[in-house]
């Protein structure tokens, strides 16, 4: 059975489709981020898009966009294509993404809030059996 993740709700939803798991949150206005995962390193890694201010942008892009995590700055953190990156991702970034209390997004000097309502049932620890979201590196 294959569902989407559903926008609109104002938190965090997560769906499946197609061997991708999805997680999505939007504040209603159009600005949302999109977590794109994989099943298997077949098809790839963990990727995210993000609409700001009517913009789009993707994680496989140059630059990317920043995700700002209670005051913190990761710069392009679902890139990761190098080690360091995806140590950040793995070590740092995630487990911060699921605890957030405040979450922004920044891109081209335009930054926006989104809800945290769910986050931490949603998004899984990177660890967890539950959690297809596996960095490149």
């Amino acid at each position: 059975m294959a569902f989407g993740a559903q926008a609109g709700t104002y938190e965090w939803t997560s769906g499946w489709g197609m061997g991708v798991s999805e997680h999505l949150v939007d504040d209603g206005n159009g600005n949302e981020l999109n977590i794109s995962c994989p099943d298997d390193e077949e098809q790839g890694y963990v990727s995210a898009y993000a609409t700001i201010n009517g913009k789009q942008y993707s994680s496989n892009d140059e630059p990317g966009f920043d995700v700002i995590v209670d005051g913190k700055t990761y710069t392009n953190p679902f890139y990761t294509g190098c080690r360091a990156c995806g140590d950040i991702f793995r070590n740092e970034f995630w487990e911060a993404l699921r605890k957030a209390n405040r979450l922004q997004l920044s891109a081209e000097g335009r930054t926006i809030n989104l809800p945290t309502k769910n986050i931490a049932q949603v998004l899984k620890p990177i660890e967890s059996q539950e959690n297809s979201c596996r960095s490149e590196w």
